[in-house]
């Protein structure tokens, strides 16, 4: 887990920094919307960052070449390389400190998310809720659609609130009605319903175990804060996209009042304040405040063309972002290679210079075992040429290192090409292991 965690950093670094640069810009050209959804690039990148590629698992050949093939050139031989005393008792050392930082990790981990659930735990039961079925924002809350969301109110809170996850609920102060205008009540509801709808209680929890899960990465937790801020400016458009400028002074004189009459929320929770404290609070609100002014309530024909413009050029580059990230995974898995093989006899060809493939220290770390099939040629000088990978299992831990071994083979000077010829590189730990089954086999047939 540890290891797949510092793998994935560098990338996760570079991802968060970018969209900490450049999300405030975007906000001024494109709508808070759109820039609140481009956090979705990180969750995907993650993902596809350990996907392998899905086109280099077999080769072109068929399984009647590869067996007339080796029919022809007699039966493979077998070379098994073990990881070198070196990496031995370098593995000693690595398990010590990997063994250290597991524990770091872990312990983090658990304590985060053990607060993060006591925290919401106590919080709830002080609520001491009492739903109100029948109140006049619970029909608001039917007319918006979010007829699985409920309505309560309690004197422990003093900001409207989000609460739940499977069953949602929206909580208000006692004296929401004292506090708040008519119109300000329905623009604080409406913002709830906001949130319901879009899911956000949903994605918030996986926020929260993407921080929970790089906890030691400083950006993580401040990407987390600048992704909270980014929702609710999304929730702010969505709610006065098509309301007058009277409606939106009212909703900002609302976000005020909610910032002076309640102190800091758990920043777990989902309020209409939803104040971060480590941010700053003060400096948030009024950077909602100034973000709603900034709002227009319709626009040109010019306007809409240049957003449309610009929002396919933010798509182009999310996606570029996330091909990149997947091939600097894909390269990942090949690239902590080197390590063990295997070759073989063709037509009386043996190699005069034969390279033992170096075993990949994070296959050695793992116990990881496996073989290699290269398809190869041999050129009039003894030299190796278009070295392909035909098979390999598992995919993509051996192969650089089997790749760059034969690629350095060298067999004696003939007066004729040899092309087509198989060699199979098995890696296992020790000369004790089980010789890992012949690969050529298994290939299978494409149409």
């Amino acid at each position: 887990m540890i290891s797949a965690l510092v793998n994935s950093l560098l990338p996760l670094t570079i991802l968060l920094s970018l969209m900490l640069l450049i999300r405030q810009p975007l906000r001024k050209s494109i709508d808070a919307n759109t820039v609140y959804n481009l956090w979705l690039v990180i969750p995907l990148s993650l993902v596809l960052y350990f996907l392998p590629l899905p086109w280099q698992n077999l080769s072109w050949l068929s399984i009647n070449e590869l067996t007339a093939i080796e029919s022809h050139n007699s039966l493979m031989q077998r070379y098994l390389v073990t990881p070198s005393q070196s990496i031995s008792q370098q593995l000693s050392l690595d398990n010590l400190l990997g063994m250290w930082l597991s524990s770091t990790w872990a312990l983090g981990f658990t304590l985060l998310i053990g607060y993060w659930s006591f925290s919401q735990y106590n919080y709830r039961k002080a609520l001491k809720l009492e739903f109100l079925a029948d109140s006049k924002f619970q029909q608001q809350i039917i007319e918006s659609g979010a007829n699985k969301l409920t309505i309560a109110q309690s004197n422990h809170t003093h900001s409207p609130i989000l609460i739940g996850l499977v069953k949602q609920i929206l909580v208000i102060p006692e004296d929401f009605e004292t506090l708040y205008t008519a119109e300000q009540q329905q623009l604080i509801i409406s913002h709830e319903v906001c949130h319901f709808s879009q899911h956000h209680m949903w994605t918030n929890q996986l926020a929260l175990m993407l921080l929970a899960l790089f906890w030691f990465n400083p950006l993580a937790w401040r990407a987390y804060a600048a992704f909270r801020q980014d929702q609710e400016h999304s929730c702010d458009q969505v709610v006065l996209a098509r309301k007058h400028t009277q409606s939106r002074i009212q909703y900002c004189k609302a976000l005020v009042l909610a910032a002076e009459t309640s102190p800091p929320n758990a920043f777990t929770l989902l309020s209409f304040k939803n104040s971060f404290k480590q941010n700053g609070e003060q400096h948030f609100m009024f950077n909602r405040i100034e973000q709603i002014k900034q709002m227009s309530k319709a626009f040109s024909a010019k306007s809409t063309i240049t957003k449309v413009a610009k929002l396919c050029l933010v798509t182009l580059v999310s996606s570029s972002l996330l091909a990149g990230v997947s091939y600097a995974g894909h390269q990942l898995h090949q690239d902590e290679s080197k390590k063990g093989s295997l070759q073989k006899v063709v037509n009386g060809l043996s190699p005069t210079i034969r390279i033992e493939p170096k075993y990949p220290v994070s296959a050695a770390k793992s116990g990881t075992e496996g073989s290699v099939v290269l398809k190869f040629n041999v050129e009039a000088d003894g030299s190796v040429s278009h070295v392909e990978v035909i098979n390999a299992k598992p995919a993509y831990t051996f192969d650089k290192s089997a790749v760059t071994a034969l690629k350095q083979w060298r067999y004696n000077a003939t007066d004729t090409i040899h092309t087509n010829l198989l060699v199979q590189l098995d890696f296992v730990m020790s000369e004790s292991s089980v010789t890992p089954e012949s690969l050529i086999e298994r290939i299978e047939v494409s149409h």
